[in-house]
């Protein structure tokens, strides 16, 4: 009984053992083939993106405004004229920013 009990753990160490090599072994073949750098260089250029699109000129929220305006207008089925907008504020969401570069991404995907 205690021989079968001392070969079970054995062989479960070296299932488990040899497991993490292989994680190893994945996780060395991004570094190689240079993936993860690739998804570093895209959630960079998402937060670059989104640090310019706070930094929006008038020129650009006057047309802003108008496509939203137009947007708004069309969705209720009246002429923009009829429409009175007060304000335009951006709803900040209560995401993290991850969850967005990925689903940027797989949106990028499907292009």
């Amino acid at each position: 009984m205690s021989d079968s009990l001392i070969i079970t753990i054995f062989s479960m160490a070296i299932v488990f053992i040899s497991l993490l090599i292989i994680s190893y072994l994945i996780k060395g073949s991004k570094v190689i083939t240079n993936k993860g750098t690739k998804m570093k260089k895209t959630s960079q250029k998402l937060v670059a993106k989104e640090a310019n699109m706070e930094n929006i000129k008038d020129d650009e929220n006057e047309e802003l405004i108008a496509i939203i305006s137009a947007a708004v207008a069309a969705s209720l089925g009246v002429s923009i004229p009829e429409m009175n907008i007060k304000s335009i504020k951006r709803i900040s969401t209560n995401e993290c920013i991850w969850s967005r570069v990925g689903r940027e991404q797989q949106m990028f995907k499907r292009l």
